[in-house]
């Protein structure tokens, strides 16, 4: 077959396959028998075709190797594959993980002298923090240390110390807790359980549990956790107390176990090469696992629960099916003994460690295809092996030369589905938001609550000085005929938002009534002293200068509301704008680096109400002015001021926020009817605002619920104009 025949056929075939796997997929979920046979004949037809074209395929020909590729990863044809690339197909996207390619990896030691390592300080547990900011590492010298996955320096590192303990006494293992970030669990020879918290940098609690606890498995709440011993005892530990709830010995040598994700089953590998399921908290064996023919060492469970691996002496891994508990395929991941197995964060691939040392490789493998999809040499044996809980980012031990974290680029390949559905009422909504609004009484406050009143915001808090206004605001929004379904989502909290403790106050009962602050709006502001017409009727430079200072007094408390309100607000509020993101399953903290995004966690968005495509952050909107901008003075210097220093706060906790997932954009309005421009002509020529008028409802509602609904997701760092045009026709600096 020439070239020209064989290439056009491979494509062809991936083509086949592809409309065989959609027809197959529409046969699933509709139930229809004729789809279904259809599309598992296509495929079966095309991996067929594929193989065959491959196999006469000419290797100087070029331009084909994206469809190759596809193929490749299909059918396992060798040939068709591109090394250190694994693609996976959805509907909407193509999701890449390369393996090889730009591979980062970065050393952690705490010895200035590697080659002068002993043994004994090896590393031999490994365990990441349920967000990944933290890995801990164990060595059999006690030495437990807590690392900064960013930063390789042991300078910022935490080692945690015991001094009570013996000499003698080896860590066996570390275990961070499920839940707790900051918390996690260690065993030794001591016959110790004992409990750190890596603030403190100190055991806050130990339980001893006798002979040599070597193993240990948290519930999934991490309520309880589990210590086995050397003698086969495995011993319930309650975390609150700190005391054993129950012992039950076990009839075989016992080694590695884990919970499945509902904390009713605990997983236990035995001596024997068997893997038990245990009922708990009974212990009471439900089911008995054949899963290797020597002694059984490791275990994790996928993070889905589809999946539960086995490593065993016989250099093996065993996948099994956690539905139907048939093993599905072994995998040689390793040369020698598996010591350790794990799954990476969305349970797409699997890796094991062994502490074998001619074999030297930790060997990547596809969990759905069984793939070995990438092999990387070491110049050690890796004998644990961990996947960061949220990213592909994989950290081992390498002996003398301690730990070492493998970063594998990852990339989703960009695409607008311009055919799917557009609603504008679903983009622009405030459905759902818990939304903080300073100076929410009356003119633009007022404007943006009652916009949030109507389209279904949550919870709505109106933060101001006069309790009377807030009030009056709130009954008259209450009295409106387009109020929503729950009249009652409005509620007045008394702030004076320049003094911290009157913020600390309204901050701690929202804290207390919802948890959390989706949108905070600094709305707060004065006009300050009125020189602007003034100085432009100054007749004598004595008189300028006197019109400048005028209302001198007054700039403290101008600055004090405009402008330093913006932080000391925002900087109390943080934790509550924190604590929506992480509703929204947002990894909490401090996320920076290239390539790096915030990871999130989207499997229970559904029920919170929020959509799938909803990827919002919490944000800071400032109210600024148009002032800001203008060199035109038009109602006082401190106004102008104290407006442009707010605007420019606003772009730079934007710039700051940006590594904790906090965006912050600034509105700046031109002429609108509030307590400020009360007896201003409203009639505007095309000389002061081209569109004639002071702004209206109309404008504002636009503007908010573009702002904090799904279309306004991707504005972060920005000033929105709402002017009319003012600031085209005057001297500026925007």
């Amino acid at each position: 077959m020439s070239a020209e025949q064989n290439q056009p056929g491979l494509v062809a075939s991936h083509a086949q396959y592809v409309k065989g796997a959609a027809e197959e997929t529409i046969g699933n979920v509709t139930g229809s028998e004729p789809w279904k046979s259809s599309g598992v004949q296509d495929k079966e037809q095309a991996v067929d075709a594929m193989k065959a074209a491959s196999a006469d395929r000419d290797a100087g020909q070029q331009g084909m190797g994206g469809i190759e590729e596809k193929a490749g990863n299909l059918v396992g044809c060798e040939g068709m594959q591109k090394e250190a690339l694994l693609v996976k197909v959805t509907s909407r996207e193509v999701k890449t993980v390369v393996f090889g390619s730009r591979l980062k990896t970065c050393v952690y030691q705490d010895s200035p002298r590697p080659a002068a390592v002993s043994s004994s300080h090896l590393i031999r547990t490994l365990s990441w923090n349920a967000s990944g900011t933290f890995i801990a590492t164990g060595a059999a010298d006690k030495t437990l240390r807590i690392w900064n996955p960013e930063k390789t320096n042991v300078k910022n590192s935490t080692e945690l110390r015991t001094p009570n303990a013996a000499a003698s006494t080896s860590l066996e293992r570390v275990s961070f807790h499920p839940v707790n970030e900051n918390e996690l669990a260690s065993c030794g020879t001591d016959g110790m359980v004992r409990f750190w918290d890596i603030r403190s940098k100190a055991s806050v609690g130990e339980v001893k549990v006798g002979e040599q606890p070597f193993t240990l498995a948290w519930t999934p709440d991490g309520s309880e956790i589990v210590a086995g011993r050397k003698d086969n005892l495995l011993v319930t530990i309650d975390r609150a107390t700190r005391s054993i709830v129950s012992e039950h010995r076990q009839p075989l040598q016992t080694n590695q176990c884990v919970f499945d994700w509902s904390g009713n089953h605990l997983y236990v590998t035995g001596g024997d090469g068997s893997v038990k399921l245990l009922r708990y908290p009974s212990f009471e064996n439900t089911l008995t696992l054949n899963a290797h023919t020597s002694a059984c060492y490791a275990i994790s469970l996928s993070p889905n629960g589809e999946f539960l691996a086995a490593g065993g002496g016989d250099a093996l891994v065993s996948l099994w099916d956690t539905q139907e508990w048939i093993c599905v395929r072994t995998l040689e991941l390793t040369g020698g003994l598996v010591k350790s197995v794990d799954f990476s964060f969305d349970g797409s691939y699997m890796t094991a460690g062994s502490d074998d040392k001619e074999e030297k490789k930790i060997r990547i493998a596809h969990v759905e295809t069984g793939e070995i999809v990438y092999t990387i040499d070491v110049p050690t044996p890796a004998a644990h092996v961990a996947w960061h809980p949220c990213r592909y980012i994989l950290a081992y031990s390498a002996d003398n030369l301690g730990l070492k974290i493998l970063n594998f680029h990852t990339y989703t390949d960009a695409a607008m589905d311009v055919g799917a559905p557009v609603n504008p009422t679903d983009l622009f909504s405030a459905r759902g938001l818990v939304v903080v609004i300073t100076g929410g009484g009356s003119g633009l406050g007022l404007a943006i609550a009652s916009t949030l009143y109507q389209n279904r915001a949550a919870k709505i808090y109106l933060l101001g000085r006069r309790h009377d206004v807030l009030l009056n605001a709130i009954s008259k929004l209450q009295n409106s005929p387009y109020q929503p379904e729950n009249p009652n989502v409005c509620a007045s909290i008394p702030c004076d938002v320049t003094d911290l403790e009157s913020v600390k106050a309204a901050a701690t009962q929202i804290k207390q009534e919802v948890g959390y602050v989706d949108v905070l709006i600094n709305n707060a502001g004065v006009i300050g002293p009125k020189n602007g017409q003034a100085i432009y009727q100054a007749e004598s430079i004595e008189q300028l200068a006197d019109t400048m200072v005028s209302g001198w007094e007054d700039w403290i408390s101008t600055m004090a509301i405009n402008t330093q309100s913006v932080i000391g607000v925002s900087a109390i509020f943080l934790p509550l704008l924190e604590a929506a993101n992480t509703r929204r399953g947002w990894a909490p903290g401090k996320v920076s680096g290239t390539g790096n995004p915030r990871a999130r966690e989207t499997s229970k968005l559904a029920q919170i109400g929020v959509d799938a495509d909803d990827d919002r952050k919490a944000q800071i909107i400032t109210v600024a002015s148009v002032a800001s901008y203008m060199r035109w003075v038009s109602a006082g210097l401190a106004y102008s001021a104290s407006k442009s220093a707010a605007a420019h706060l606003g772009k730079t906790m934007s710039t700051f926020l940006s590594e904790w997932g906090i965006r912050s954009n600034i509105v700046c309005p031109g002429p609108y009817p509030s307590d400020m421009t009360v007896g201003i002509d409203p009639a505007y020529g095309t000389n002061q605002v081209p569109q004639g008028r002071m702004g209206n409802l109309n404008d504002i509602v636009g503007l908010t619920l573009f702002l904090v609904g799904k279309g306004g997701a991707y504005v972060n760092g920005a000033t929105q104009l709402s002017d009319g045009g003012r600031l085209a026709v005057f001297p500026g600096v925007y």
